[in-house]
């Protein structure tokens, strides 16, 4: 199984705030994260994480991912750039890029840690996976509304743990939200 996760922003209390997040603190945040992560995904499952896996230098993070289960995947972030040294001796992640082309049951995937208008295989039917925004609403900003209308109808999906329940998610799960959700605020 393939599974998609990002933003999970570990040892970030700013994130609170931002994105509302319904935990009484970080140390509860990262158990549930675990928690969640770890009673979904088997150790044989391929875990793409879609960047800013932590707070810029929260080193700890590195310790816990080596903790979560599957084959894990790093498409780098913004906040992921402080630690990336220590990311990469780590080994924790098989695979460390900024952008990349997968297959996930036949269906072209471009991965990418911010949400792009043109991807790898945009014109032939491929999907994008993206993060970055969280779970921002139209209020927040005007882009956030015209990108919500642009990806209203496109191949285009958020797996950032704000809108996939702090969880790890399929690509067919993704869909399914977004299909749920079409009409939320928020882009997913």
């Amino acid at each position: 199984m393939i599974y998609y996760i990002s933003d999970t922003h570990l040892g970030d209390l700013r994130v609170f705030n931002k994105c509302s997040r319904p935990f009484t603190c970080l140390e509860e945040m990262e158990n549930e994260i675990v928690k969640r992560w770890n009673s979904k995904v088997n150790e044989n499952d391929i875990v793409y994480v879609l960047g800013d896996i932590a707070e810029d230098g929260y080193k700890r993070a590195v310790e816990v991912f080596r903790g979560l289960k599957g084959h894990k995947h790093l498409i780098i972030g913004n906040h992921d750039l402080a630690m990336l040294d220590l990311i990469k001796e780590s080994a924790v992640f098989e695979s460390i890029e900024f952008i990349e082309l997968i297959e996930d049951n036949g269906r072209k995937v471009c991965l990418c840690h911010y949400p792009l208008t043109d991807w790898m295989e945009f014109s032939r039917g491929g999907y994008h996976v993206y993060g970055h925004i969280h779970n921002k609403t139209e209020k927040n900003d005007i882009a956030y509304a015209q990108m919500k209308q642009y990806f209203k109808g496109k191949l285009a999906f958020n797996a950032g743990v704000d809108v996939t329940n702090y969880e790890p998610v399929t690509l067919d799960e993704m869909i399914k939200l977004k299909e749920v959700n079409i009409d939320e605020p928020y882009i997913n």
